[in-house]
């Protein structure tokens, strides 16, 4: 999500009390002081985007902690490298700074930190198109937060899982991902993955030929994107909820549907789908329905 003029002027403002903060820690403080205070300043360098500028950090603070036999500063600081390489795209980078990362968090038992490593692991395999790599490392993830009772990391791993399922054309096993992830997003209450994780059951379910178990989820997927001001998603769900409808010989509401889908194609210039559903509403007229 971009920044406001005004996040990021406070972010910049953080940015130079850190400055001014480390220089006297450089001065005064011990290593792994100031080793905190360079990951603080990487961490909001992040923020802004200018993973160049916090890898710089990071990699200074990797010194200090190691100076100061900090292992909790190392992991931290070496995930971090992970994370600043994966955003150049250096995934096998990534993977090997943030295996490193995960061992040092298994060896202090900081459990929380370690899942949150392997499942970084899992998103750069994936990125590399190792799909079946990237889930087992999901899959240790999910072990280790199913421990930690984290509802939200759950659901967002069983949907992980559920989309690279979804991928290889295993739809039921799909859907009792998206099934389980479901009512721990409702828990939770964040609109936006709650969105994600009924359009994904929804479109599972119609993949399924569930077209009756679809379409509330998918109705719920496009009144939850209409409130988000998501067209994109939004168009998605129309999309989907008028195949829903069509296939329960509900013309209507199909045609209600991609009447409205319409303009959320023109807007977002994907003209071939508006093509699409405008020969979908030709072949509705010539039927007569």
């Amino acid at each position: 999500m971009s920044l406001t003029d005004t996040e990021r002027a406070h972010i910049l403002e953080a940015i130079q009390n850190q400055r001014n903060a480390l220089a006297q820690t450089r001065i005064t403080g011990e290593p792994a002081e100031i080793g905190r205070g360079l990951v603080h300043l990487a961490e909001l360098h992040g923020m802004l985007e200018d993973h160049a500028e916090s890898r710089r950090h990071y990699e200074e603070a990797l010194g200090f902690f190691q100076t100061a036999g900090d292992k909790h500063g190392q992991a931290q600081v070496l995930f971090g490298l992970g994370v600043s390489r994966a955003h150049f795209e250096d995934h096998r980078g990534a993977i090997e700074h943030i295996a490193k990362a995960t061992l040092l968090f298994n060896e202090l038992k900081d459990q929380e930190n370690e899942a949150l490593g392997r499942a970084a692991i899992g998103e750069s395999l994936r990125s590399l198109g190792q799909a079946r790599g990237a889930e087992e490392k999901y899959q240790e993830a999910l072990l280790l937060y199913r421990q930690a009772k984290n509802g939200p990391r759950i659901a967002q791993l069983l949907m992980d899982i559920g989309d690279i399922r979804m991928e290889a054309g295993e739809y039921e096993a799909a859907r009792k991902r998206f099934a389980e992830a479901m009512p721990l997003l409702e828990k939770e209450g964040d609109p936006e993955p709650l969105a994600l994780c009924r359009l994904l059951l929804g479109e599972a379910e119609g993949l399924l030929g569930n077209h009756n178990s679809a379409r509330p989820l998918l109705q719920s997927a496009v009144d939850l994107y209409t409130e988000l001001h998501d067209h994109v998603y939004e168009a998605r769900a129309r999309w989907d909820l008028s195949i829903a409808y069509t296939f329960g010989q509900e013309w209507k509401l199909a045609r209600a549907e991609l009447e409205a889908v319409i303009p959320l194609f023109e807007e977002q210039g994907r003209q071939e789908d508006v093509a699409k559903a405008r020969k979908v509403l030709a072949h509705f007229d010539a039927r007569g329905v």
